[in-house]
């Protein structure tokens, strides 16, 4: 008799043990799915409140569009056309331009501080790296360049 009273106190404990069991399993299936999907926001870009929150998330003004529409549609063609750019070449890391050695000392400071700051707006608001470096074609001199945080050199 005290064995199967014993018996039964034990399949008891045992049923009791399933909710705690069930909570368990759930919480931690719970914090496995929070981690997985933390982790996919990293990977594919911080999200808070249903918006995309990096660097990137500040809308460019209408004036700074308008300069960025302006140097890819009008400033580069005319440039190139005048013979100063020669090369344009962007990557994930910078942006290079080759000109005519010449035609650049012969712009005057105003223009050079200009043309910098249009192709640091263009970068910016197309969400490339703000890194440019502006060289001479024949001796691969470095005239001018932009570093991080938008920095401006002129050699």
């Amino acid at each position: 008799m005290f064995f199967s009273y014993v018996i039964t106190v034990m399949n008891l404990s045992r049923l009791g043990n399933i909710p705690v069991y069930t909570a368990a399993v759930l919480l931690f299936s719970g914090a496995l799915f929070l981690v997985q999907r933390h982790d996919e926001q990293v990977m594919n870009g911080s999200f808070r409140w249903g918006r995309l929150n990096d660097t990137l998330s500040q809308r460019p003004s209408e004036q700074e569009q308008r300069i960025a529409r302006q140097f890819t549609d009008t400033t580069l063609p005319q440039l190139r056309r005048l013979g100063l750019i020669k090369r344009y070449h962007r990557t994930e890391i910078e942006t290079v331009i080759t000109v005519t050695g010449s035609v650049w000392n012969e712009r005057s400071d105003f223009f050079k501080e200009s043309f910098l700051t249009q192709i640091l707006v263009y970068n910016r608001v197309n969400g490339f790296s703000s890194q440019t470096r502006i060289i001479d074609e024949r001796t691969e001199r470095l005239y001018a360049q932009i570093v991080p945080p938008d920095t401006k050199e002129f050699f």
